[in-house]
């Protein structure tokens, strides 16, 4: 499980690098921002990754 996790943190650091190296002329504000953004899609990401394939399949359904 420990893991799994640090996998998931390289990942989003990996994610924040690329998003923010395409921000021209990224200031503090901005950065933050992206931070916030990135944490929330993760969230979610690991939120519709915690469903099975049927409840995946219920929630295309229902454009979730």
């Amino acid at each position: 499980m420990l893991k799994k996790s640090l996998g998931d943190v390289r990942l989003q650091k990996e994610a924040q690098i690329c998003v923010v190296g395409k921000v021209f002329r990224p200031n503090k504000s901005k950065v933050l921002a992206l931070n916030k953004t990135l944490r929330e899609y993760f969230k979610l990401v690991k939120w519709y990754l915690s469903y099975n394939s049927t409840s995946k399949k219920f929630l295309h359904e229902k454009c979730y």
